[in-house]
This record gives structure tokens, C-alpha cells and sequence, in this order.
């Protein structure tokens, strides 16, 4: 056995040891064995099982690398991603990120492949602001402030995904695939502000204002609607963020309550407020115990997950950073802030705090979750 040459093995039974794997950080250090190994990666020959999501952790000053940390193995995983470095990211649930620079290009990049996508640029949204073309300050603006929120929305059933984005100072909601020239905008009928988007059976879903729900009807040749399925929920606490969450079979809305210290530009989330949507009644249902399931919430789309599929995730929790963009670059000039992380239990409402040592992120850039994909 010691005089094996085990790069030599057959590619099909390499692939069957593969796919004994169910994890991507085992799968990844299996691939890097050798070259006839790392084949089965590039041929994209597995099946992966249930992820728990990386934490891509803040750029910081004076490093060329992107650190992910894993909590399936408790460590962090460097990586070089010279396509990340200066630009905002934003994570998603289908192991893209998106992400735009100060040269306003939005791309969709994988982390692991490497693989970059073009979109439509920052030129091509709908409502524009002012133009200061040239202006340094303004697309340092247009790179941190313009885009709110993005997601890449995709259907288990359909290798075709969209990317969605919260832009503008009224919070508008646009649309686009690769291939697009330009960003569609999605048409209201009332004075909606849009907080956060998700795929719910086949159907996109936003939360709008203050827990108001609409479906978001794309239309291919338009025009592209916002239909008002639902009003908020009439007891929910004062919040600090909101997001909604497809959840195993449900659709979960999250209010998320905060302290703020404008002392030292800092927040503290003390607690979180569930519901989860009836779609007979279409009312809201206060849900106190989540079960078996995580949520991950921050600047990325919302995510959740069943922990019994899943080694070394908190059931009935749910995982949050801190993603309040609006201070971000007065953190850095004072370098506090950006370290509203944690895991809060819906049982005790306590909350545990993560902290990944010292660290200076930049302005535009902050932790988020992004399941890890081989795509």
C-alpha cells in the first residue's frame, strides 16, 4: 500500500470516494490532492448534502486575501480573490456573490471557482441620481449606498437564476439576468419601501415599509408589478431591521430590535420578533420557537436551514451580522462598529457574540453569509 501511486486510481472510482463526501470543506481538500483528483471538481462530478453557510469575513487594510470562516470546522479558510478586493459583496443562498466597485461594475463572482458573470452596470438603474460624474466622494457613494440590498434568486428546479436589487433613496426594487443590457424596474402602484426579497415556492416575495408584504410579478415583455398581498403584523415591537426568510416550507418575517450609541457609532441588537405568514387568513402569526431550523440574517440574503441535516449549527437560533450600511464609514474613520455579530436563542433570548479578532474593515465592506457552491 505504500508504493500506491493513488493518482492513478480510476476516474470513476475517485468520484465514487467523492461523493462519500457531504461537506464542500472536505470535498475541497479532497480535490486538492492531486491533479487527476482535482478533475472531479472541475467537472463538477458531486453531490453535495445540506451546507452550513460561510461567514466571508470584512476586507481589511493591507491584504490581498478574502478570510471565509467555517463553523463546521471552527477555523477560518483563507483565500485569494483578487475579483473581491475593493469592491461591496453581498452573499447569497446559491454560492454567488455579488459585488460592485468604485468603477460602479456589478458583477456576480464564486468565491471557490472563481468564476465571474457580468450584469448590467450601475449606469443602467432606472432612477439616477444627480449626475457628478468624476466626482470621487460620489462613487464612493454609488459604491456603498446606491444598492441597499442585492440577492440572486434561483429555483431548485431551473439552472436559470435573476439577481434583484433594493437601490436608490426610496428604496426601489430592479431586476436583472446575465445577458441583460440594462436594470428592469418593478413597478408600485403605492408608496412601498422595499426591505428585503425572497423565492417562496416558485413565487418572489418582498416586505415592504414596516412589514407589509407584496408579490413581485415579472413579467417578460412587462410591465414588471408589486401586488400587495398582506398588511404588517399589528403587534410587532419597535425594529431596527427587517427581512423574510423562506424557511422549510414557510415564509418567516424577522424584526430585528437595536440599541444605538451614536457616541461611539455603534449598534446592539438586543432581540428578535418572528412571524410566520398564514397563507389562508394572510395574516401574520407570532411564532415564538423556530424548531429545527437556523436563520441567517445581514447583508446578504436571508437564508435558513434544518440543523438536524446540518453538524454544529444552533437549532432554534438565528446567526446575524452586523449590516448597518448607513455607518459604515464613520466605523472606519473612528474603528468602532461593525462587530454587531452574534447568535441569538429564540428559547432564552439570550444572544451569544462572534468575534474573529482584531480587525479594520474597510467602508464598504462588511461579514456576510454565503452558502458555499460549486457552480
Amino acid at each position: 500500500m505504500a508504493d500506491c501511486d493513488w493518482s492513478r486510481l480510476p476516474y470513476d472510482l475517485i468520484a465514487t470516494i467523492a461523493n462519500r463526501l457531504t461537506v464542500i470543506e472536505d470535498f475541497l481538500a479532497f480535490s486538492g490532492v492531486c491533479r487527476s483528483w482535482r478533475s472531479v471538481f472541475w467537472n463538477r462530478n458531486w453531490t453535495p448534502g445540506p451546507q452550513f453557510p460561510w461567514l466571508m469575513l470584512s476586507e481589511n487594510r493591507n491584504e490581498t486575501t478574502r478570510s471565509f470562516f467555517s463553523f463546521f470546522k471552527n477555523k477560518r479558510l483563507v483565500s485569494s480573490l483578487p475579483e473581491a478586493r475593493g469592491r461591496r459583496c453581498w452573499g447569497s443562498a446559491c454560492g454567488w456573490l455579488i459585488t460592485i466597485g468604485v468603477d460602479l461594475e456589478i458583477h456576480l463572482l464564486n468565491p471557490i471557482t472563481q468564476i465571474c458573470i457580468d450584469l448590467p452596470p450601475q449606469s443602467t438603474f432606472g432612477n439616477q441620481p444627480p449626475d457628478l460624474v468624476g466626482n470621487d466622494v460620489t462613487h464612493n457613494w454609488y459604491q456603498t449606498s446606491f444598492i441597499n440590498r442585492a440577492f440572486v434568486l434561483k429555483s431548485s428546479s431551473q439552472d436559470a437564476f435573476m439577481v434583484m436589487a433594493i437601490h436608490g433613496s426610496d428604496n426601489s426594487l430592479a431586476f436583472a439576468r446575465p445577458g441583460y443590457d440594462s436594470w428592469a424596474t418593478v413597478e408600485i402602484s403605492s408608496p412601498y419601501v422595499f426591505r428585503d426579497v425572497t423565492l417562496f415556492e416558485g413565487q418572489i416575495f418582498a416586505i415592504c415599509n414596516a412589514g407589509t408584504l407584496v408579490a413581485v410579478e415579472i413579467d417578460g415583455s412587462g410591465p414588471h408589478r408589486a401586488i400587495h398581498i398582506a398588511s404588517q403584523p399589528s403587534d410587532h415591537w419597535p425594529w431596527h431591521k427587517i427581512y423574510l426568510v423562506e424557511s422549510l416550507g414557510d415564509l418567516l418575517l424577522l424584526f430585528r430590535c437595536a440599541t444605538r450609541s451614536v457616541r461611539d457609532f455603534s449598534m446592539e441588537t438586543i432581540s428578535f420578533e418572528v412571524y410566520k405568514f398564514d397563507f389562508s387568513t394572510k395574516e401574520w402569526m407570532k411564532l415564538d420557537d423556530l424548531g429545527d431550523r437556523a436563520l441567517f440574517v445581514g447583508d446578504n440574503c436571508s437564508m435558513s436551514l434544518s440543523t438536524s441535516q446540518v453538524l454544529n449549527c444552533k437549532s432554534n437560533s438565528i446567526y446575524f451580522t452586523d449590516d448597518n450600511v448607513e455607518w459604515w464609514p464613520k466605523c472606519e474613520e473612528e474603528q468602532h462598529g461593525r462587530f454587531d455579530m452574534g447568535v441569538y436563542n429564540m428559547a432564552d433570548r439570550s444572544i451569544e457574540s462572534l468575534h474573529f479578532g482584531d480587525n479594520f474593515p474597510l467602508h464598504y465592506s462588511c461579514p456576510i453569509w454565503v452558502m458555499p457552491a460549486i457552480c
